[in-house]
C-alpha cells in the first residue's frame, strides 16, 4: 500500500497553523498564538493537500493562556472508508511490528477485536455516532486490507514504526 500512515504528531502548514495527525488522519488545528484571523477555508485546503482527507473545523476555543486556540477536525462522513483503512494498515503494522507475521487467514479474534476498535476510532475521527453507520458494510475491506498489509510488510521485510497509544 502506498498510503503514509506514519505521519503523526503536529506538522506545520504554510500559514503557520499547525495540524495534529494521527495516523495521517487528521485530529485538531492549532493557531500557535498567532493574531492573524484563521482562514477556514485555507485551512480545509492545506489538510486535504497533505492528508488526501476533507475535515470541517470543529469549532476554535482557547487552549492555553499563550493565547493558543485549537479546533477539533472532523473527517468527512463520506470518508468513512478512507479512514478505516488507514487504521487498517496501522492494525497491520503492529500486528507485524508484534508477532513478525502476516495475519493468518484464521484470526478471527485479532480481526474482531481490531476491527470493533477502528470502526469506532473512524467514527470518531469522523464526528459520527457509530449507529449511523452499518458495521457489516466496511467489515470485509477493512480485513482484505489489514491482512494484505500484513503480507506485504513481511514479503518485503518491513519493519514497521508503531507509535505508541
Amino acid at each position: 500500500m502506498a498510503e503514509d500512515i506514519s505521519k503523526s504528531g503536529w506538522i506545520r502548514l504554510s500559514s503557520g497553523f499547525d495540524v495534529e495527525l494521527v495516523h495521517g488522519i487528521p485530529a485538531r488545528l492549532s493557531n500557535n498564538g498567532l493574531d492573524t484571523p484563521a482562514d477556514d477555508a485555507q485551512l480545509v485546503e492545506e489538510v486535504a493537500g497533505l492528508t488526501g482527507l476533507t475535515v470541517i473545523i470543529d469549532g476554535w476555543a482557547a487552549s492555553s493562556e499563550t493565547g493558543e486556540k485549537e479546533a477539533r477536525l472532523c473527517v468527512d462522513a463520506l470518508e468513512f472508508g478512507d479512514v478505516l483503512r488507514k487504521l487498517a494498515l496501522t492494525s497491520a503494522a503492529l500486528f507485524v511490528d508484534h508477532y513478525h507475521k502476516a495475519i493468518d487467514p484464521d484470526a478471527v479474534d485479532w480481526d474482531s477485536a481490531e476491527y470493533a476498535r477502528d470502526f469506532n476510532r473512524a467514527a470518531v475521527c469522523c464526528c459520527i455516532d457509530t449507529d449511523e453507520i452499518d458495521r457489516r458494510d466496511y467489515y470485509d475491506d477493512y480485513i482484505r486490507v489489514m491482512h494484505e498489509e500484513t503480507q506485504r510488510l513481511v514479503k518485503e521485510v518491513i519493519t514497521p514504526v508503531v507509535d505508541a497509544e
